[in-house]
């Protein structure tokens, strides 16, 4: 009689069971290296956008603060920086149906002008107009 052969037991992982599971690995790491870098995009779009409309309603301020309504100023335009950040504005003064009442439109864009960053539009009574 030949020797009995006691049967090998398995233990551990196959070849085949390891690539599959590094394969699932690296495409979830992925994904997540994918989620990390839109959050960080997202975040700084959100930042920007903020300094963006910060800017905006500091110069809205000051053009009603500086403005006399009175002088018949229809547009306004320059620089402005704000947090290490350059901006283009353009203000502009339209009249509107109701007698004595004004719309002024701010906007705020990239030095070049290629991308309007933030637009603020607001009202105003003229001095002397009832």
């Amino acid at each position: 009689m030949r020797g009995s052969r006691r049967p090998v037991s398995q233990s551990g992982f196959s070849l085949v069971e390891m690539l599959a599971a590094l394969a699932v690995l690296a495409i979830a790491g992925l994904a997540l290296m994918n989620a990390v870098t839109q959050s960080g995009r997202a975040a700084g779009l959100a930042r920007e956008t903020a300094y963006a409309q910060a800017a905006a309603e500091n110069l809205m301020n000051a053009a009603l603060l500086a403005a006399d309504p009175r002088q018949g100023v229809r547009e306004a335009a320059g620089e402005y920086e704000l947090a290490g950040r350059r901006y283009a504005w353009r203000l502009d003064i339209e009249r509107t149906s109701q007698p004595g009442l004004q719309r002024i439109v701010l906007t705020l864009a990239e030095p070049d002008g290629e991308r309007v960053l933030a637009e603020l539009t607001t009202f105003r009574r003229r001095a002397g107009a009832s």
